[in-house]
């Protein structure tokens, strides 16, 4: 009996024993949970615009007198030429898209009497905004600028430029030599257009 009790006795202590080290387990257990700490990232988009590369890159009228006729010598009907700036954009909005053209002019050499040595011609984009920018070249002038764009929001597009109404500020033979003209395209901000990331 007495032996009976002991080993009772016994077996109790050791299951309190055992509850104290299950709850001393779980205790440490829960005071090492998860903590957690914030940390931000700052990041910045500047405005930007691009143009697409031109495809063409230029345009090669080749001849442009007519070579019979009644008209020898003078200006040929020149057909519509277009150049495609593919995936032009600006990500901000109010962004301007405005035209600068000089007229297709003799690069060396004296105009002589009787003989014309320039070629004007007008330039139009109309996919960016509201209304097309366009602009007409003069040969008063080594450039023009003309109608600017605007568009109200950001937009990326394929833009079209469109080079047509070639026609000689008098209507006299065409002196012989190489004619060379350049058109500027500038996409950026309304006021100025001089921030441009193109």
């Amino acid at each position: 009996m007495i032996q009976h009790r002991t080993r009772f006795v016994g077996l109790a202590a050791t299951a309190l024993a055992f509850a104290a080290s299950a709850a001393a387990t779980g205790a440490l257990a829960q005071g090492q949970g998860p903590v957690q700490g914030n940390v931000g990232l700052d990041a910045q988009v500047s405005r930007l615009c691009a143009l697409g590369a031109p495809t063409p890159a230029g345009l090669t009228l080749g001849q442009i007198s007519e070579g019979s006729g009644t008209r020898v010598g003078r200006l040929a009907t020149i057909a519509s030429q277009a150049i495609t700036l593919p995936d032009s954009f600006c990500n901000y909005a109010g962004a301007a898209l405005a035209i600068a053209a000089s007229p297709l002019a003799l690069t060396s050499g004296t105009t002589q009497t009787g003989f014309v040595g320039s070629v004007n011609y007008t330039c139009t984009i109309s996919a960016w905004g509201a209304t097309a920018a366009t602009v007409r070249t003069s040969a008063s002038s080594s450039s023009g600028s003309g109608v600017s764009s605007t568009n109200a929001a950001p937009r990326e597009t394929d833009l079209v430029l469109v080079v047509s109404d070639f026609a000689a500020a008098t209507d006299d033979l065409l002196q012989p030599g190489a004619y060379l003209a350049l058109v500027t395209i500038t996409l950026g901000p309304d006021a100025g257009l001089t921030a441009s990331g193109s």
